[in-house]
């Protein structure tokens, strides 16, 4: 490397190298300014500068090549061939200037750094033409040398335009320039070797003279593009202070202000315009299309691609007409602006921009007061039963839409009202925008919003589905973030003549939907009013069943394997109807749950088990069913207490079982409620264990006295492996943590064998006995069961 660099000390003069080297500094500051200029300008101003930017750039690499080239082996009498010499030039200019003049309008930071690699490569290849135009000697080039010089300058070239900061600085871009251009020719002029040729010395001189004034020519070149850039310069300060003082009276004007001109691009517009539509720091500029100014008013409004459509449409139209008349404008701050344009003789369109906020609301002050919710803003039931009416007596297709937001009552328990109505408020505000100009919305109390939607089903289920998406994202008040979300009921107009039976079959809709699950949709079909119709007279039967004495408790026998006796009974609830007859469980409990009704049909149960228990002999216990109703219940405590008074049963003999489910719901007060019911001495049992949301962690988190194994595995384990694995590893685990265990569902004596075999504690199920009232006799006919398994 020292060798290299003492035969390029030796082969080179320091004053050339120094010339030239100030060259290129000066081609890189010119360039960096030109490009400025380019990327500042439009049309065919913008094309003058990228061409002078192309010229300076492929002149100066030229002229730094040639200026350091006069110094180079003054020991040799060199020349040059005016035909490559020349051609090395052109090659500058297409090769060099224009890769770095289209940087200027690139705004991609891969594509400018791919313009530097191809400039950078321009490079090599002028500085290698420019060494074939040597004559007066014979020369070699190293291919590693060559291939290296045009590396470098790829490769430092590609660093300086990709890089934003480096290509936005004068001083750093001009340095990066400056390498590359220097870089390549030292990286290839130390793999050059020149041998003289003596016949030849006669011409070099002239070839040397010639090779002077051409660096000189383009040192001249340089130094009056430095006079264009700062007489531009001037002419563009002498501009700007015209246009002060007009624009001194357009800024301060209360109206905004553009002036389109008859090409289609931005010639004018004032300060006030740009505070109207938040385009502050947007970049608007002068020159920008029609279409580029609604792009950025599009993107500070949030609007979507139709409402950019719709404006552009407004706006083509007030170009191509002489006179509009004014239309108004509500701003994403919530101002209203009167728009109005006119043209203006010679070509264009001024476009004024009025600030009529309190005019306008003044005018819609009364109209608001009648037919709007204060609250949120949104049409009220009276707009919405009007709405309704007209689109009945109309023949357009139209769908009605219920929303009814989820887990609000909890947010205005948990943070009070006034969190509670700005969350309302925020929620018609994204309603609104889901349903656009394709529906209707409004309030129609509470928390429960009417849309109506025109057009088919699949448009009403999409927009269905946006608000269900749209309601589900959290919601940011203040300092609180909270999550919501909603179920919609969804029912066609077709076909319904009355406007209260729509509202009917939409309700029904929206229970349905309710019913199914959180942030649900659920359309109106044929029968579902009927339907509900038959749910509220069960409803009503229910509510009068226990005063009508209906209930009654049917007990089905728990055995003990190992003395294979009755231990107990499981408590089960029957109603019997004298007009339905016998109504399933599963008809009914979910309805009590439902209206709150368990509570007290559980009061009853806990009452009616501990009375007939208290009667049985052999310490035999009950085991009643506590519904996750009752457990939420704070009544819950009493009623035991009550019922274990009332009928002097021990408590040691009450067993209560609650499902998993009830556990997951919440389980830190499900936890509290168990633990006193264990102070009182009543035992505690999960039951249908494995069919809900299994977790290890209940077993260690809540105190429980029995786990019973529900009967679906029991069936499936004779012949099902997992399911034989599963009751296998329950019972293990109950006998490992000292909790008995009871399998359910017990019907043949090949299950009753597999269970004994397994070590589970206890069985109910057919086979044992199946749920019936109880008389003494019973008891006095029962003695130890003996199973034959």
């Amino acid at each position: 490397m020292i060798a290299i660099l003492a035969q390029l000390a030796t082969d080179h003069s320091l004053a050339t190298i120094f010339a030239a080297l100030i060259i290129c500094l000066a081609a890189g500051w010119l360039l960096t300014s030109l490009r400025d200029r380019a990327a500042a300008s439009v049309g065919i101003v913008r094309l003058q500068w990228l061409a002078g930017t192309a010229f300076v750039a492929g002149l100066g690499v030229w002229t730094t090549h040639f200026m350091a080239m006069i110094g180079y082996r003054p020991d040799l009498p060199l020349g040059y061939g005016a035909g490559i010499t020349t051609a090395s030039a052109v090659i500058g200019v297409l090769a060099v200037g224009m890769p770095l003049a289209a940087t200027a309008v690139v705004q991609n930071a891969a594509a400018r750094a791919s313009l530097g690699a191809m400039a950078g490569l321009g490079i090599g290849a002028m500085h290698y033409t420019g060494m074939l135009a040597l004559s007066g000697c014979l020369q070699s080039q190293h291919a590693g040398a060559t291939v290296a010089a045009f590396g470098a300058g790829a490769v430092l070239m590609a660093i300086g335009c990709g890089s934003s900061r480096i290509s936005s600085s004068t001083g750093l871009f001009c340095a990066a320039f400056t390498l590359s251009v220097c870089g390549a020719h030292f990286v290839s002029i130390s793999g050059t070797t020149l041998v003289p040729v003596p016949d030849m010395t006669g011409v070099a001189s002239d070839n040397v003279t010639l090779s002077i004034f051409t660096a000189m020519g383009a040192a001249v070149l340089l130094i009056g593009a430095l006079m264009i850039t700062l007489a531009a310069r001037r002419f563009d300060a002498q501009a700007d202070a015209h246009t002060a003082i007009l624009a001194t009276a357009l800024h301060n004007m209360s109206n905004g202000l553009v002036f389109i001109e008859k090409t289609g691009k931005l010639g004018l517009f004032n300060e006030r315009f740009v505070e109207m539509f938040g385009l502050s720091g947007m970049g608007l500029r002068l020159g920008m299309t029609s279409d580029e100014v609604i792009d950025l008013v599009s993107s500070a409004a949030g609007w979507n691609a139709a409402q950019r459509e719709w404006a552009a449409g407004r706006i083509e139209e007030r170009l191509r007409a002489t006179k509009l008349a004014p239309i108004d404008y509500v701003l994403p701050n919530g101002r209203t602006v009167e728009i109005d344009s006119n043209s203006v003789a010679g070509g264009g369109t001024v476009i004024t921009y009025n600030d009529v906020t309190e005019e306008r609301a003044a005018r819609a002050e009364i109209s608001e007061l009648a037919y709007h919710d204060p609250l949120t803003g949104l049409p009220n039931r009276l707009a919405f039963r009007e709405r309704k009416l007209a689109l009945m007596a109309g023949d357009k297709p139209f769908h009605l839409l219920l929303v009814d937001l989820d887990r609000f009552k909890a947010v205005n328990d948990t943070y009070g009202h006034g969190v509670g109505d700005e969350l309302l408020v925020q929620v018609a505000r994204r309603v609104v925008a889901m349903v656009g100009e394709n529906g209707f919305a409004a309030r129609l109390g509470g928390d429960e919003i009417g849309v109506f939607v025109y057009g088919s089903a699949d448009e009403a289920s999409q927009i269905a589905e946006g608000v269900v998406e749209a309601v589900s994202k959290p919601f940011n008040l203040g300092e609180l973030t909270v999550s919501v979300g909603c179920s919609i009921g969804l029912c066609s107009g077709e076909g319904i003549d009355s406007h209260d039976v729509l509202m009917q079959c939409a309700d029904v809709a929206l229970y349905d939907a309710k019913h199914q699950g959180k942030g649900r949709i659920a359309a109106y079909r044929n029968g579902m009013l009927e339907a509900a119709t038959e749910r509220h007279k069960l409803e009503a039967d229910l509510r009068q069943a226990m005063s009508l004495n209906q209930f009654y408790l049917a007990y089905q026998p728990v055995m003990e394997l190992e003395k294979d006796e009755i231990v107990g009974y499981e408590a089960l609830l029957r109603w019997e109807h004298p007009e339905r007859g016998m109504v399933p469980p599963a008809s009914f409990i979910p309805l009590a749950e439902e209206t709150g009704l368990i509570v007290e049909i559980g009061r009853w149960v806990l009452e009616e088990a501990c009375r007939e228990a208290a009667t049985w002999p052999d310490e035999r216990h009950v085991a009643v069913n506590v519904s996750a109703v009752q457990f939420r219940s704070p009544l819950l405590l009493s009623h035991l207490t009550a019922a274990l008074a009332a009928s002097g049963l021990p408590a040691r003999r009450l067993e209560v079982e609650l499902t998993e489910t009830a556990l997951v719901e919440d389980g830190p007060k499900i936890a509290s409620v168990l633990a006193d019911i264990r102070h009182l001495g009543v035992k505690v049992a999960m039951d249908d264990f494995g069919t809900g949301y299994s977790s290890l962690a209940h077993l260690c988190d809540f105190p429980l006295d029995r786990i019973k194994i529900d009967r679906s595995f029991v069936v499936a384990a004779e012949n099902n492996l997992r399911a034989h694995g599963v009751v296998m590893a329950v019972v293990a685990l109950g006998r490992q943590i000292g909790v008995p265990t009871l399998a359910e569902g017990i019907e043949t004596e090949e299950q009753l064998k597999l269970l004994r075999g397994l070590g589970c504690g206890a069985v109910q199920g057919f086979l044992i006995g199946k749920p019936a009232r109880l008389r003494r006799k019973d008891f006095c006919s029962q003695g130890p069961r003996r199973a034959t398994a």
